[in-house]
Formats: structure tokens, sequence, C-alpha cells
């Protein structure tokens, strides 16, 4: 009869897999370090997204800044209100010099909500009287996405900054106003 030997084992032993035991225990130690290092993962992942955000922001401001040194007015004084679009004379006005590429979404995927000129009028806080043609105001909506309301307080202007704590707090928007931040985690 021929035996047949496999690198020293019999075709019994190499044939062995794991026993139940094996695998719940292998299973228990996987679930223990997600529940230990998934949320900090998850956690790193938004403040990654938030940080590129706010650096997307700096450049609009930035680049909205040197337009209006060059202009006397900010771009798209008074029609920039509401979701910025690529087609958009506020972006086409960044775009001809001074940016090469204008982001219009956020790093959540989320459209940049941007006021400028006159239309400054429309965010919480501002008025007719307080909004001129060199205003702009630059909202990212978080993570979800959504209008939080903010209401900015001209006297209080330390109100709308807040500790990035919790995964909630990423919901907040982060609004920047003449390359101020008004709505922000603290740095």
């Amino acid at each position: 009869m021929i035996e047949l030997k496999t690198r020293g084992l019999d075709m019994q032993d190499s044939q062995r897999g794991f026993t139940l035991l094996e695998l719940m225990v292998a299973l228990s130690i996987i679930a223990i370090l997600v529940a230990v290092v998934g949320p900090n993962v998850v956690h790193k992942i938004q403040v990654g997204k938030q940080v590129g955000t706010m650096e997307d922001m700096r450049a609009i401001a930035s680049a909205c800044l040197e337009y209006i040194a060059e202009n006397n007015e900010a771009p798209a004084a008074g029609v920039q209100d509401g979701p910025l679009e690529e087609q958009s004379a506020f972006v086409h006005a960044l775009t001809e010099k001074l940016l090469a590429k204008c982001p219009i979404k956020d790093k959540w995927g989320n459209p940049f909500i941007v006021y400028s000129g006159a239309a400054v009028a429309h965010f919480g806080g501002f008025s007719e009287g307080t909004a001129g043609r060199t205003d702009f105001i630059i909202v990212s909506l978080g993570r979800k996405g959504q209008d939080e309301h903010f209401i900015f307080e001209p006297a209080n202007r330390e109100a709308g900054i807040f500790e990035s704590k919790t995964m909630a707090d990423f919901d907040k928007n982060l609004v920047n106003w003449n390359g101020t931040w008004i709505r922000a985690p603290k740095t």
C-alpha cells in the first residue's frame, strides 16, 4: 500500500480544520478589537473631513478677499445666494484669476452655501443694514447636510465656536464670514 506524506504530516492530519471553540475565540478577539478601535477610526475620519472642509472654505475665503481687494466688491455681489454651482458667476469670478478650481462641495459631499454682497442679509443675524458689497459668507452644512439655522450674534462673536468631541459635533454647520470663523470648532 502507498502511504501519502505531506511535509512530515500524513494526509489525515493535514486536513484538520478549526474547531468551533477556536473559531469563537478568534471572532471574539476580532469583535473586541472592532469595538475598541472602530469608534476611534470613525472619529478620525470625520475629523479629517471637517479639517479638509475648513481648508477648502479658507481657500475660497482667501480668493474672495483677493477679489475684493482688486474689485471693491465680493464676487457676484448680491447675486450669489445659496448652493454653490460650478457654472455660477461666483465660481467664475474666482476661477478666472485666483483659483485653479473652486471647491463647490464639502468633504461630506454637500454643496457649500455662499452668500455675497447684499445677499449676506439672508443669513441669520445679518440685515440689509449690516450687509455690504464686500461681505461674503461661506457655509458647510456639516456631516448630515442639514441647516442647523445658526444665527450670528455680533455682540458675542465666540457664541458659534464649539468643541468637536462627539459625532454629533460633526453635524454642526461651519460658517466663515469675510475670512473669519463665526461657526467652527475650537482650534
